[in-house]
């Protein structure tokens, strides 16, 4: 989990997607069971299924990311790639979630990174 902040205030600010965000000092690992690209969507994503651990993982970061308020930010990163940064309205409950990726991103890749890390 990260606030946003404004660009430049320090070097741990990055942008994501055009939001500026502190980049945490340390990520927690969600496990996956399962990752497959979205097919028949106009907008490019995968759908992404959390392990038993990985869900409860996923669940309480949500939950904190929701409770911490309009500046917080649910940082998302696969491999060594900052994929989102996301504003959580409410925590996840399922173990399933869908990604949505910028147009930049390419859908499989993410996957097999995914898979493969």
């Amino acid at each position: 989990m990260s606030e946003t902040c404004v660009e430049g205030s320090s070097p741990e600010c990055i942008s994501v997607n055009g939001t500026n965000v502190l980049l945490p000092s340390e990520f927690d690992q969600a496990g996956v069971a399962d990752a497959t690209v979205v097919e028949d969507t106009e907008q490019s994503a995968v759908d992404v299924t959390f392990n038993e651990d990985g869900a409860v993982i996923f669940h309480s970061l949500s939950k904190e990311a929701a409770r911490a308020g309009d500046e917080a930010r649910l940082v998302i990163k696969i491999g060594d790639e900052v994929l989102t940064a996301v504003m959580v309205m409410q925590a996840m409950e399922s173990d399933h979630v869908q990604l949505g990726l910028s147009p930049d991103d390419n859908a499989q890749e993410i996957v097999d990174l995914i898979q493969h890390g």
